[in-house]
């Protein structure tokens, strides 16, 4: 008995001692994470829809001082801050200021790492290396290569030693970023290989001796995957962006935690890990968005004073006045409009196509006769959305707007409205009546540049980015396989030169898509 009692002491003497020593190589690691912001700078409007009552309840969340506000709240010894790019783009201050105010915004975060998105690119390769020189955080991007300094323009990785966690952070931007961003921007950029740069960068971190590797990518949640699946011995966590993907709960592929916040600041990331730091390897995780909703007692009052004091700079800017309306402009959702008229016009002379479409719900302000400001056209277009263009043939065009005037005929039945394409470069005539009965033979007559449209010609269009990836949604399904091409020429920025250009605009709305019914 004295023996047992012996080795029972022992084992409780002993015990202790190894759980302790075992948990000594177990550490808590938090990484707080968010992506492509877009200058969304401002807090922004939201609502949501009682599953009961069907109320609508508005509330306001993001911008840069509620997501500082929030990352403060939830940050602390165990904390890594890391940041998915295009945090450049999409409001004026951005364009006006070259991006400069999103740095000088980003480095009140006390970031741990930046990962350059395709955004960040465009106002030029040397525009941005000049605007990250005043940068106060580590950014990085190991697959973009800047040929006239013969660099990559940021580290390919940086190394955070987080709560006794070494960690190693590969930085990977979009690799087709030559064909995101402006030619013009990019003279000087090589893509580097992806996989080359991934495996140089693990030898180097493995080197360093890191007890985990995070990928911090701008390429979207469907390519993470795929690094995932080719990485999954080596790298333990992608904190990603590019694809917008609010992930509620972390993507696990091959062991490999993924994990994205959406967009536009309205969510931040907070994934926690336990992290074994002797055989380097996360024992457990735990992914959630927050919701960055406003809180008085949360939101930074210091950087809102920061983004109301660069919005006053720029308040005379969007207030030049850049030409003279003749006639109201009137955007109309479900009829042809002379806004929408206008701007499709103005498109199809830029990008030289044969056809222009736009969807009438994209227009988001009418503007009445007199002086036309820069804050008019931001206001009108507020999307920041690309141009885009393709080319199909003449049987493929009138598929599509066969596919279009009746989709277009069954919702206004069905519902009142529709979002119409408004389109120049092209004319079109339909019956109705005979669509409504179910007769085949509704489009009667389609021209493009005054002249019937020819099955086996080929014809160029151009429409916006958002048209364009929803493309089933407006034109249906089609037989033809073709590419769309994205010129990243921003509609708005083309808007501005245009109405700069004609300086005095006298637009009358014709009528470009006909119902001989006369219905």
């Amino acid at each position: 008995m004295k023996r047992h009692f012996k080795t029972l002491l022992l084992l409780l003497i002993i015990l202790p001692c190894l759980a302790k020593a075992q948990n000594g190589n177990y550490r808590d690691l938090t990484i707080l994470h968010w992506n492509d912001l877009h200058a969304r700078n401002q807090m922004l409007k939201g609502s949501k829809k009682d599953s009961v009552t069907g109320e609508k309840t508005e509330y306001i969340y993001g911008g840069t001082s509620n997501m500082l506000g929030y990352i403060n709240k939830y940050r602390d010894n165990k904390s890594l801050v890391l940041n998915g790019g295009d945090d450049y783009q999409g409001t004026p201050i951005s364009t006006l200021t070259r991006g400069n105010s999103q740095v000088e915004l980003l480095n009140l975060y006390n970031l741990d790492a930046f990962v350059l998105g395709n955004h960040e690119f465009d106002y030029g390769q040397f525009t941005l290396d000049s605007g990250l020189a005043n940068a106060k955080f580590d950014f990085l991007s190991a697959n973009v290569f800047l040929k006239a300094m013969n660099k990559t323009m940021g580290k390919p990785f940086t190394i955070k030693e987080i709560n006794g966690v070494k960690c190693g952070i590969i930085g990977i931007t979009a690799p087709d970023l030559l064909t995101l961003t402006l030619p013009n921007n990019m003279t000087e950029i090589r893509m580097l290989d992806v996989d080359s740069v991934v495996s140089a960068a693990i030898v180097s971190l493995k080197m360093e001796r890191c007890d985990m590797i995070i990928l911090l990518t701008h390429i979207g949640v469907d390519n993470d995957k795929v690094l995932a699946q080719k990485f999954h011995g080596d790298v333990d966590v992608i904190i990603g962006g590019h694809s917008h993907t609010p992930l509620f709960k972390p993507v696990i592929e091959n062991g490999v935690v993924i994990a994205q916040a959406g967009s536009y600041s309205r969510w931040l990331g907070k994934l926690d890990l336990v992290v074994d730091t002797e055989n380097d390897t996360v024992i457990s995780h735990n992914g959630v968005l927050i919701e960055t909703v406003l809180d008085s007692a949360l939101y930074d009052r210091a950087a809102q004073a920061k983004v109301d004091e660069m919005l006053s700079t720029i308040s005379a800017e969007l207030q030049k006045v850049i030409g003279k309306l003749e006639v109201d402009w009137v955007r109309s959702y479900s009829e042809e409009s002379n806004l929408g008229q206008w701007e499709t016009d103005a498109i199809r002379r830029k990008l030289n196509t044969d056809i222009a479409f736009m969807n009438g719900g994209g227009l988001r302000k009418d503007l009445s006769k007199g002086d036309i400001t820069i804050g008019d056209i931001w206001e009108i277009n507020p999307f920041g959305n690309t141009i885009v263009t393709c080319e199909v043939k003449g049987s493929t065009l009138k598929q599509m707007m066969k596919n279009n005037i009746g989709n277009y005929l069954k919702e206004m039945k069905e519902g009142g409205s529709s979002d119409i394409i408004v389109a120049s470069g092209i004319y079109v005539e339909f019956d109705s009546k005979k669509a409504e009965t179910g007769s085949d033979d509704f489009l009667l007559n389609i021209k493009v540049g005054g002249k019937d449209v020819e099955d086996d010609m080929s014809y160029s269009i151009a429409t916006n980015n958002y048209v364009g990836t929803q493309f089933n949604k407006y034109f249906g399904k089609v037989s033809e396989d073709f590419i769309i091409r994205d010129s990243n020429i921003i509609d708005r920025d083309l808007l501005i030169e245009a109405v700069e250009e004609q300086k005095v605009i006298d637009q009358p709305l014709e009528r470009r898509i006909v119902d001989v019914s006369g219905k």
